[in-house]
């Protein structure tokens, strides 16, 4: 039985009705999440993108959600909990789009190889169009997120290997599709650098106004997406035609 303070959040129904999706098909995703676990989670946010994750402070958290840490304590455990469980809550609705837009994709062209910029599109734009909105705390998600993947610690890795474990392998073979199939070690050091490039664009997003002189819209998503994956996808190329050394 779903938990009765329990909400959808704003900008997993946007995603949801861009797919005409059922709100029923994530009941898995908001189980049991009361208004006061959103409420820690939203100040969390905020923390976590000024402070990373080493700095961040659990009094401080819960300053800003108006509980005390005993509320943290109770339906967290620990920072370490709550910082996954901030993730997960923002990351998993968004992998449900990218794996049906996929195989939406894959069927729509017979299954047979898809161009390399509509792969890169996909793994992209769900993202970074469901972050940059003002349902997300101007940012914070994304600057938080960034900066504790940057400071990789274990625990980190154990939540990257989770969101990734359903989604990886069908994105690298379509990947390598795309690319006509090279040697395993180029589609390895291709999505390296995919990462890499996301990961950066999330914890620098506000850099982009100062390199710009403020000429460039921060909310702007599809510029920034259009040029992030013409971006990625140009440089997957490129490494998938690296020739050894001798």
């Amino acid at each position: 039985m779903k938990h009765p303070n329990a909400r959808v959040p704003k900008f997993i129904k946007k995603r949801l009705l861009f797919l005409n999706r059922s709100f029923d098909s994530i009941d898995r995703l908001i189980m049991g999440l009361s208004k006061t676990q959103i409420k820690i989670i939203e100040a969390a946010e905020i923390e976590f993108a000024e402070m990373g994750y080493a700095g961040a402070s659990i009094r401080e958290i819960t300053n800003r959600a108006g509980v005390n840490i005993a509320a943290i304590n109770y339906h967290f455990g620990s920072k370490e909990a709550l910082y996954k469980e901030m993730v997960l809550y923002h990351i998993e609705p968004i992998n449900v789009v990218r794996m049906k837009l996929l195989d939406e994709a894959l069927a729509k062209n017979d299954s047979k190889p898809l161009p390399l910029k509509e792969v890169v599109d996909i793994i992209v734009r769900p993202l970074l169009s469901t972050l940059i909105s003002e349902s997300c705390n101007k940012f914070h998600f994304m600057r938080a997120m960034g900066k504790g993947m940057a400071e990789e610690r274990d625990f980190m890795k154990d939540i990257q290997k989770d969101l990734l474990k359903d989604i990886l392998p069908k994105f690298i073979s379509a990947i390598s599709d795309s690319l006509g199939n090279p040697h395993f070690e180029k589609i390895a050091y291709g999505m390296h650098f995919l990462t890499c490039s996301i990961v950066g664009a999330m914890m620098q997003h506000t850099r982009l106004g100062i390199v710009s002189g403020g000429q460039i819209d921060l909310n702007d998503v599809d510029g920034l997406v259009d040029h992030l994956v013409a971006f990625i996808s140009a440089g997957l190329k490129a490494v998938s035609e690296v020739n050894p050394r001798n």
